[in-house]
């Protein structure tokens, strides 16, 4: 389309412009848009100028403060009526816009114009309220966390009235928690909190490699072990002992997932939006790890030394992954060799 008069200069720069450039007549139709402009408010380039009044484009109810700012310059022609608002497309996708409309006046009421100009805002604003939500949902979660630490010193003081595991269910408990107040409180999707991989069979095909690695090393471990203390870990039971697996192993699967949803999509996914640093990524690994330890201080010093590595290495995989599906395998993995090694009791 092309606008009526104007030279091919001026209609080159507003084509070469990103933000989308809208011209209507003085009765709201249509006489020149550039491609980013199409694009947004989904016009056939093909259009005849003066032909389809836009109206019949951004009709819909959702748009009332989209079209008034654009009215507006008809009512006060002499300044530049601006406005950040949404604008619901014909297909009913929605947007977030910087809006701007201005009135020209050329000889003849029937050559004058409005040039609307209208740059989308909307992946600065879905990371602004990502930003947002990830702020309220760790806010929550430290919440959650100072509740769990003051229920384990009551646990402590009462002399450990029940088992160290259902203080782990209390960890599974604020876990599910967290996923109910995210999924109800927030924008974040399953995607955003790196639940949906992208590409299933690389993950999983990564995660067992790295498995099969940390299971090479757990033997180490006990090998070594028993060569500094052939007393170390059960010595009266088999070195790998696979009358240990059953469905506590089986179910240990669960609660593996559990864990790294909130280890993995609740601190370090929301520590990594919210931090301010060159290297948040590596701070959000070392801080979500450091909580996670802390979250399993019931079970002793050495076991969180042991959950804080574990974790620092599985965010490292979330990190290069960018969801849990890896690193829920890899826990997995890790906890019931652990259990047949009889490094843990558990």
């Amino acid at each position: 389309m092309e606008i009526i008069e104007h030279e091919s200069y001026p209609q080159r720069v507003l084509q070469d412009m990103t933000a989308a450039v809208l011209v209507l007549n003085r009765k709201g139709y249509i006489k020149y848009f550039n491609r980013p402009a199409a694009k947004l408010l989904e016009l056939d380039e093909s259009m005849e100028p003066g032909t389809t009044r836009f109206g019949l484009v951004a009709g819909n109810s959702e748009n009332d403060e989209f079209n008034e700012t654009i009215l507006a310059a008809l009512y006060e022609k002499k300044q530049t009526h601006t406005g950040k608002v949404r604008y619901r497309s014909p297909s009913g996708k929605l947007y977030y816009v910087h809006i701007s409309s201005s009135f020209l006046d050329h000889p003849g009421a029937e050559k004058d114009e409005i040039v609307i100009t209208i740059s989308d805002e909307t992946r600065e604003k879905e990371l602004q309220q990502k930003v947002i939500d990830s702020s309220s949902t760790f806010t929550t979660f430290i919440f959650g966390f100072a509740v769990w630490m003051l229920i384990y010193a009551l646990w402590e003081y009462l002399g450990r009235p029940i088992a160290a595991d259902f203080m782990t269910h209390g960890i599974e408990l604020l876990s599910l928690i967290m996923l109910f107040f995210i999924l109800h409180r927030t924008s974040l999707t399953w995607k955003d909190l790196g639940i949906l991989p992208d590409n299933p069979a690389k993950t999983i095909k990564t995660a067992l490699i790295v498995a099969a690695c940390a299971v090479c090393f757990l033997f180490g471990v006990k090998g070594v072990a028993r060569l500094i203390n052939p007393n170390a870990f059960e010595p009266d039971a088999p070195f790998f002992d696979i009358s240990r697996f059953g469905l506590r192993q089986i179910l240990y699967v669960l609660t593996a997932g559990i864990q790294e949803f909130l280890a993995r999509c609740v601190m370090q996914g929301n520590l990594k939006r919210i931090l301010v640093s060159k290297h948040r990524g590596a701070m959000a690994i070392i801080l979500s790890s450091l909580v996670f330890a802390a979250l399993h201080i019931h079970f002793g010093f050495f076991f969180m030394i042991g959950a804080a590595v574990l974790a620092g290495l599985e965010g490292i995989l979330y990190d290069k992954q960018n969801n849990i599906l890896g690193v829920w395998i890899l826990h997995w993995t890790f906890g019931v060799c652990s259990t047949l090694l009889c490094l843990i009791d558990h």
